[in-house]
């Protein structure tokens, strides 16, 4: 029996006519859609001696592009679309006056990858930062001053420069009981990605404020109280924007918050306590999934650590997979499939897919004292220009 199908004149030329007609989109698409690139940069500190370690990622591991001196380096952040990196350092005093400052680097894929374009003071007596954030529209960078017990906020310029004017929102004291009062130490942050909006975490207060930065002010929308307390951990926001994740600090455990569907500054906003779910020993890192309503966690088991993957299930935390490694991992990144996680003296890859196979590319540090980690993802071309 003959398979073979017929073919009409008019369907031929109507295929052809599509065909004709996409060519040129699908050819514009492949042309200009740009390759990226990934880096990472991997902070260590020792004393108050500090480095930014900027490796180029690739298939099959990593290459070590150079490393970058910042002294008292106590936090940093990527812009989420311009080849630059913010490095937050406490430094106490800047210009004879207490305040940190604010460092602004292009990242180039070089052997000097970041060089430094800005020094931006933080306000009068905002000390001790500990957490620094960039909206997701790349306008507003967000900062925590724990010793100075504020909140600092800078609007960022076309090529991501801070305004030289930071806005302050300073915080007080509460009394959890009669002749008690709590200090405040804003410590995690971390933006929402939907909005310029963001959740601070204070462990001083056990509070929760939800945070909306402008050129103007910082506004507080909602804020919540913990009823286990903060881990000094910063806190992450699921990538659909509906739920964050917290550590505890009075029982090993993570909490999870409902957030509001809209944020806006004079609207009614609030985020309530969905679930908590013990995790045996404390939870030291944690990383949002890039793609999926689930999170990555660190905590200390035996002589190692325990990775663990906790998927959203109608409002509860369950772990999905796992894995243990050697050593104290201190803090956790996400790069496509890969998850990278940072022990004291070494980097490891890890195959979010094979979370559980005990084959994964280590590399040492080129020096011991980890403190955060972050991945970079840009076109090719960008990060070029500035080599």
């Amino acid at each position: 029996m003959d398979n073979k199908s017929t073919l009409s004149r008019r369907t031929f030329l109507a295929g052809a006519a599509t065909c004709a007609a996409a060519a040129p989109a699908l050819l514009h698409s492949a042309v200009h859609t740009p390759f990226r690139q990934t880096l990472l940069h991997v902070a260590t500190r020792a004393s108050h001696s500090g480095y930014v370690h900027t490796f180029l990622l690739a298939s099959d591991g990593c290459t070590l592009l150079g490393s970058t001196r910042t002294d008292s380096l106590a936090a940093f952040a990527v812009h989420p679309v311009l080849p630059t990196l913010y490095v937050a350092r406490d430094c106490r005093e800047w210009e004879a006056l207490p305040r940190g400052v604010i460092e602004t680097y292009v990242v180039a894929r070089s052997m000097s990858p970041l060089r430094l374009v800005a020094q931006t003071p933080m306000a009068l007596s905002a000390t001790g930062p500990r957490s620094i954030g960039v909206s997701p529209c790349g306008r507003h960078l967000l900062v925590s001053a724990s010793t100075g017990g504020a909140w600092n906020a800078f609007a960022l310029d076309p090529d991501g420069i801070p305004s030289l004017v930071a806005i302050t929102r300073k915080e007080t004291g509460i009394t959890l009981e009669p002749g008690a009062v709590s200090m405040p130490t804003p410590h995690g942050l971390v933006f929402s990605p939907r909005g310029p909006h963001a959740l601070g975490t204070d462990p001083g207060t056990g509070c929760m404020t939800l945070l909306q930065p402008s050129s103007e002010a910082i506004a507080v929308l909602a804020r919540q109280q913990s009823p286990y307390g903060l881990t000094l951990s910063s806190p992450v926001w699921t990538n659909d924007g509906l739920y964050v994740i917290v550590g505890n600090a009075q029982n090993a455990s993570l909490s999870l918050y409902r957030m509001p569907a809209v944020l806006e500054k004079g609207s009614e906003a609030s985020f309530h306590l969905a679930s908590t779910v013990p995790t045996f020993t404390s939870v030291t890192a944690l990383v949002a999934h890039a793609s999926l309503p689930a999170v990555f966690t660190s905590r200390r088991q035996a002589s190692g650590s325990r990775l663990e993957q906790w998927k959203i299930d109608r409002s509860q935390l369950r772990v999905i997979t796992d894995a243990w490694v050697s050593g104290n991992v201190v803090t956790l990144a996400q790069d496509g499939g890969s998850l990278w996680a940072v022990s004291d003296d070494r980097l490891i890859r890890i195959a979010i897919e094979e979370l559980h196979n005990p084959n994964r590319f280590e590399m040492p540090l080129p020096m011991h004292g980890a403190r955060a980690i972050v991945t970079q993802s840009l076109p090719a071309h960008v990060i070029d220009a500035h080599s």
